[in-house]
């Protein structure tokens, strides 16, 4: 399989392009949520927002006394706030994303979940939050994808709790780097080969 070649369906990774340059997405890795024709839905995972989960939704009682990491799931819906898991039988009511992922879920047994979860370290393994979420309406992620701005890789159903609190960067290396040859190739390569 050539790299970048995968299926873009829910589940995959949209991983920028060095070229891509674009301050929001630069050197970003974006799971996919939801692929349909009407358009494509997912989270950055590799941005931090510099908020916790106490200073976006402190005025729920079920959060008010929490601080779990939030990142930055991109900049559409920056009035919302996103989560994926791997926890369905503490947290039902989630969309199931491929390789045991979920996304959202009901929100009463989330804040229950985080209050019995806070400040465990194992807690990171089992939930991701984010505020905002990137999406493309119909036709505009395969224009994109044609310019060469994205390579599409297969998900990993670890990545979105392993990148809470990485460099951006660093995590967008480590999952190129982690495709071979080629992968390691572009992970080196500057957005403008001026900058060599």
């Amino acid at each position: 399989m050539t790299l970048g070649s995968a299926k873009l369906e829910a589940g995959c990774l949209l991983v920028a392009a060095p070229t891509l340059t674009d301050p929001h997405f630069m050197h970003s890795v974006v799971l996919v949520c939801a692929a349909e024709a009407e358009g494509v839905m997912g989270v950055v995972l590799n941005d931090d927002s510099g908020f916790s989960s106490g200073d976006l939704l402190g005025g729920h009682p079920a959060f008010e006394d929490s601080e779990f990491h939030v990142g930055n799931g991109g900049p559409v819906g920056r009035d919302q706030v996103h989560f994926l898991h791997n926890i369905p039988e503490r947290i039902r009511g989630g969309r199931a994303v491929p390789e045991e992922l979920y996304l959202g879920g009901e929100i009463e047994m989330l804040g229950g979940w985080m209050a019995e979860n806070q400040g465990r370290e194992n807690s990171n393994g089992s939930l991701a939050l984010f505020v905002g979420y990137s999406g493309w309406g119909a036709g505009q992620l395969d224009q994109e994808l044609a310019e060469g701005s994205w390579l599409i890789l297969p998900g990993e159903k670890d990545l979105p709790f392993e990148c809470q609190g990485q460099s951006r960067e660093g995590v967008w290396r480590r999952v190129l780097g982690a495709q071979g040859d080629q992968g390691r190739y572009l992970a080196s390569t500057p957005p403008d080969p001026n900058w060599n």
